[in-house]
């Protein structure tokens, strides 16, 4: 294959390295770097869990501000008497290696004189404090067998031993405890005073420590498309790859900032040179199993997350399990409590359960996931999943369904109308609607997709009025068209002339005129077939409509006639009105106007009668 001319591309960031060290993988895959004690210390116990600070992993890039935030939080000089800042965010967001970043930049600074490290291992075999208080204080220089048990007098020594080290060097010392998974794990390792600092990796918010939080989020897409240019460059800078931008585009964007997934489908790449970007990209993004294809020779997006759910509470697992069967891109708290069976003041415990450890989000009383977090909650309930599932899964539907056809009856209510209480007024049920719509359209193939004929027949029905007006054609048409499929699989002849009826409309609206009055044809010959003259005439209306739209005016009044004839018949005064109304319009178009005249006189009375 000829090279494409290489394109200039921004230049990866510097990056500091130091010698003598040995390279161990903990169970999530992450890559840490140990040193050697330094000659005359006692090795024994836990003293290889601390070291001075590993290198920064080859590659690492972007994380600008995020850098510039924590190492603002642990300036000495802030003045506000916080010695812990906490870098929180979920598993394979980067925090380690965003850590170490900021403490090799606040050490080459000199805010530091320097910094020591301890992987707490919080979500594989998790070290007490115990025992990272006796690694740290070895490798400060202090004898094993004169580090007092007793635990109290351990942090003690270990706090007046910082301070000495730091006169030594001449200033305070930055300690970074990667991995911890509890408070219990960082509370004894809190620095005393003197300016040193603490600064603490976690996919728990570890609320109960009195730190400054630092929330660590995903990349943004150029970020996020330099860390896979930059990790094809270090491997090969001759890799044609490298300038294929739409195809890394599509890449990043199938790992949704996160920086693991990045490296992983980087690794991939590099591990298959005739695999294209745009190839990888599909793979990691089609499929119920998607998320088992973030995997390389050392890594498991898989593994970090469910090390992260293994720690959860059973309710909250669960929950999680549950949420990855729901439809739509987030959910409101009181849809999760229909979801789980509970009431409101429970679930609200588990969602903020989840969202301490950082495996969902909140935001205006709605919860949602990573897109990849999302995929491995969908793994969590087997291919046969046990029948509470289902249960919920429908007990959820069945919300969205009720829901949905109260705010139906509150929009198309005539005013004085009784209305169902669920909403306070038309305005609280259009902005429910709103707020819900991408989950309710979801719903409506979700309940489809599973055979719950309720939800796949009503939910699109009753959404026809607000699509509507909101012009939201296409989504009506693909809902309805499922509604119909439904209808017709369970003999419901009545919801199927509903449905052609209202598929009939927004295909008008979208200029699908044939298609439009082929479907009020069916919609009218269905009700007229059950004997249900009022429903009859609606689609002969809207058939009336059509009609006139592709220029066929005769066959329009004809409709409008039938219409207006059903309409009087079972004294719909408004509805004889309008069909009136419509057909003096259909009049006009063939010139005939004191007929028109005359439909008009007579809908302009009924209206005002």
């Amino acid at each position: 294959m000829p090279k494409k001319k290489k394109k200039a591309r921004p230049q990866a960031s510097t990056l500091v390295h130091q010698t003598g060290s040995t390279a161990a993988r903990d169970a999530v895959g992450v890559q840490h770097n140990y040193f050697p004690p330094p000659v005359g210390a006692d090795a024994r116990g836990a003293a290889s869990l601390v070291a001075d600070l590993p290198p920064v992993e080859a590659g690492f890039t972007g994380r600008a501000s995020d850098l510039d935030r924590l190492k603002a939080a642990l300036d000495p000089d802030r003045g506000d008497n916080a010695p812990v800042v906490v870098a929180a965010g979920m598993g394979g967001i980067g925090k380690t290696q965003l850590a170490l970043a900021t403490a090799d930049r606040a050490v080459r600074d000199k805010v530091f004189s320097r910094a020591l490290f301890v992987d707490l291992r919080g979500y594989t075999t998790p070290v007490d404090a115990h025992r990272a208080l006796q690694a740290l204080l070895v490798w400060l220089g202090v004898e094993a067998d004169t580090i007092p048990e007793d635990a109290q007098a351990r942090a003690g020594l270990y706090r007046a031993t910082l301070q000495a080290r730091a006169d030594e060097g001449g200033g305070p010392v930055l300690v970074v405890a990667d991995n911890a998974s509890h408070p219990d794990q960082v509370d004894p390792l809190v620095p005393g005073p003197g300016g040193h600092r603490l600064l603490v990796t976690s996919r728990e918010r570890l609320g109960a420590l009195t730190a400054r939080q630092v929330a660590v989020g995903t990349l943004t897409d150029e970020e996020a498309f330099q860390v896979l240019v930059t990790d094809l460059d270090l491997a090969d800078s001759d890799d044609e790859r490298i300038h294929d931008l739409q195809g890394l585009t599509s890449l990043a964007g199938a790992c949704a900032g996160l920086p693991l997934a990045l490296r992983i489908a980087a690794g991939q790449l590099k591990n298959a040179p005739d695999l294209e970007a745009d190839e990888l990209a599909r793979t990691l993004t089609q499929g119920a199993d998607r998320i088992t294809h973030f995997t390389d020779q050392r890594r498991e997006l898989q593994a970090v997350f469910a090390s992260s759910t293994a720690r959860l509470p059973t309710e909250q697992r669960e929950l999680l399990a549950l949420l990855g069967m729901a439809p739509g891109p987030d959910i409101s708290t009181t849809a999760a409590a229909a979801l789980a069976g509970t009431d409101e003041r429970e679930v609200l415990v588990r969602l903020r359960g989840l969202a301490a450890s950082h495996l969902i989000t909140s935001s205006r009383g709605r919860w949602s996931m990573h897109d990849l977090v999302a995929a491995y909650a969908a793994t969590l309930a087997d291919p046969k999943p046990p029948a509470r599932y289902a249960r919920a899964q429908r007990r959820l539907l069945d919300h969205y369904t009720d829901r949905v056809t109260d705010a139906a009856q509150h929009l198309e209510a005539l005013p004085g109308r009784p209305v169902p209480d669920t909403f306070t007024d038309q305005g609280q049920a259009w902005e429910w609607l709103d707020a819900e719509r991408a989950v309710l359209i979801n719903a409506a193939h979700t309940a489809h997709r599973i055979g719950h004929a309720r939800a796949a027949i009503l939910l699109p029905l009753n959404l026809g009025y607000y699509l509507d007006r909101r012009r939201l054609f296409h989504d009506e048409i693909a809902i309805t068209r499922l509604a119909l499929d439904t209808a017709r699989r369970i003999g419901d002849r009545p919801n199927q002339a509903t449905a052609w009826n209202n598929l009939g409309g927004a295909l008008g609206e979208v200029r699908r005129f044939d298609e439009a009055i082929n479907a009020h044809t069916r919609s009218r010959d269905l009700h007229h077939q059950a004997g249900d003259t009022h429903g009859e005439a609606t689609p002969w209306t809207n058939l009336g409509l059509a009609l006139v739209e592709v220029r066929r005016f005769d066959e329009a009044i004809d409709a409008h006639t039938g219409a207006r004839d059903l309409f009087h018949q079972v004294g719909d005064a408004p509805g004889e009105a309008s069909a009136w109304g419509n057909l003096g319009s259909a009049l006009v178009e063939v010139r005939r106007f004191e007929e028109a005249i005359d439909a008009h006189t007579r809908a302009r009375d009924l209206h005002q009668q």
